[in-house]
Parts: structure tokens; C-alpha cells; sequence
């Protein structure tokens, strides 16, 4: 192609005919210009497809974190709900001073185990800081964008920090439930000796037992709230990625 326009430059120069040589000159700078811009917009194209792909692998990967992290909080909030359970059975107790019974005691799934229920606040923020790292504003959606920055940046560390705040005296309760376990006997089972817990009749009226239940079962249904709020924004978050990852589709 180079040399069929080399060709015709070098007869036009031999002809003396500068006016159409002048012209070919201009035709031959203007389908240069023509393919240099295709070229630009072939790689632009290129490069915009690669940015789309890009975009929707890391949506896909927050969306699986979002998932994978609602089902871990529905747990939490399943646990705090057997923490509320368990200390509205002992406040039940209280109201009616009843005497200590072996099922409340600290075997198993009791509800005296239950009162030691915690909580760890955790959810997976790598697909984010990934994108985020890489640029966030690879993600197009400038509505979508900030509230992916708003979910994690602002609604995750404050739910956070609120839940930890509301768990701060996990520990101490603990130590504290565990000072009114009554003395151990050691009995006689089936020909296998075995420990039992006495637990001591007087507990439902023992005031400060009673401040205790009512200090656990605020923590249980403080954090229990917090966690329950947090879900449905992840649920919302999910949805908005679902309905990118289609557009870009």
C-alpha cells in the first residue's frame, strides 16, 4: 500500500502537475490523520472494555464478601436473640423467686451457658480495599461508588465501634457469673464418679445477681439492635451491584 503511494507521488512530481500533487498531499496527510484516530479509538475501546471487566469482577467479589457477611451477622444476631431468651427465662425466675433448678444450671445448651454469650464483630473488607487501592473511581457509578464509601467507611466502623462498646464488660460479666457458681460435690454415678455444681437456692434474690441478668440482657439486646440495622443496608448494597454488573452486561 506504501508503495502504490509512493508511486503515484513520484509520476505526479514527473508530470509537473503540482496542483493535483498538492491535493494528494492533503488527501494522503487527511487518511493518515482518519487512521491514527481509529487507532486511538480502537485502543480507547480496548482500554474501556478491559475497565469494564475489571469493574465487574471486583462488584462480584464484594457482592460474595456482602453475602458471605450477612450470613455470619444473621448468626451474631441469632446468638444475641438466645442470649435475650436466656436472661428473660432468669428474669422470669426472679420476678417469681423461684429456687435455683438443675436445667438452668452451666451444662450444655442451659440457660445459664447462654448468659455467657459474646459477640465478635467481623466482616471481610479485602474486595473493597482491593478496588479501593486500584482506584475507586473505577467504579462508574458515582451513586454506587459513595455508598460502597459510605457503607464501609462511615456504616461498618460506626456499627462496629457502637457493638464493641455495648460488648465492652463481656469479660468482667463473665468473671462475675461465674463468682455465683455454687460449691462442687463429687458424686456417684452409674459406678462413675462424676462433678456436680450446687448451686445456691437464694440466687433469684440476691441483688447483686440481679443488676447482673439486667446488665447482660441490655448488652444482648443493645448489640443484637445494632447488628439487626446493619443487615438490611448489605442487602441494599448487593442489590445496587446486582443492577450494575447487568447494565454493564
Amino acid at each position: 500500500m506504501i508503495k502504490f503511494f509512493r508511486n503515484i507521488r513520484k509520476n505526479l512530481i514527473k508530470e509537473n502537475k503540482s496542483s493535483k500533487y498538492f491535493k494528494y498531499a492533503i488527501g494522503e496527510i487527511v487518511l493518515v490523520m482518519i487512521g491514527i484516530l481509529l487507532a486511538l479509538q480502537i485502543n480507547n475501546w480496548n482500554e474501556s472494555r478491559k475497565d469494564r471487566a475489571f469493574e465487574v469482577k471486583m462488584l462480584l467479589e464484594i457482592r460474595k464478601a456482602l453475602e458471605n457477611d450477612i450470613i455470619s451477622f444473621e448468626r451474631s444476631v441469632n446468638r444475641m436473640e438466645k442470649l435475650d431468651s436466656a436472661s428473660n427465662v432468669m428474669a422470669k425466675h426472679i420476678y417469681e423467686q423461684s429456687t435455683f433448678v438443675d436445667s438452668l444450671s452451666d451444662r450444655g445448651d442451659s440457660r445459664w451457658y447462654l448468659l455467657r454469650t459474646g459477640i465478635q464483630y467481623q466482616y471481610n473488607r479485602g474486595p473493597y480495599e482491593a478496588i479501593k487501592s486500584s482506584g475507586i473511581d473505577r467504579i462508574s457509578n458515582d451513586s454506587l461508588r459513595n455508598k460502597l464509601i459510605k457503607l464501609y467507611d462511615f456504616d461498618f466502623p460506626r456499627h462496629e465501634e457502637l457493638t464493641k462498646w455495648f460488648d465492652r464488660d463481656y469479660e468482667k460479666q463473665n468473671v462475675k457469673l461465674t463468682s455465683f457458681l455454687g460449691d462442687t460435690k463429687v458424686i456417684l454415678n452409674n459406678g462413675q464418679y462424676d462433678f456436680e455444681r450446687i448451686f445456691p437456692e437464694g440466687l433469684f434474690k440476691n441483688k447483686e445477681f440481679i443488676n447482673l441478668v439486667g446488665d447482660i440482657s441490655r448488652r444482648g439486646k443493645s448489640v443484637g439492635r445494632y447488628l439487626k440495622t446493619i443487615i438490611p443496608k448489605m442487602e441494599e448494597m448487593i442489590a445496587q451491584i446486582n443492577h450494575q454488573i447487568n447494565q454493564k452486561n
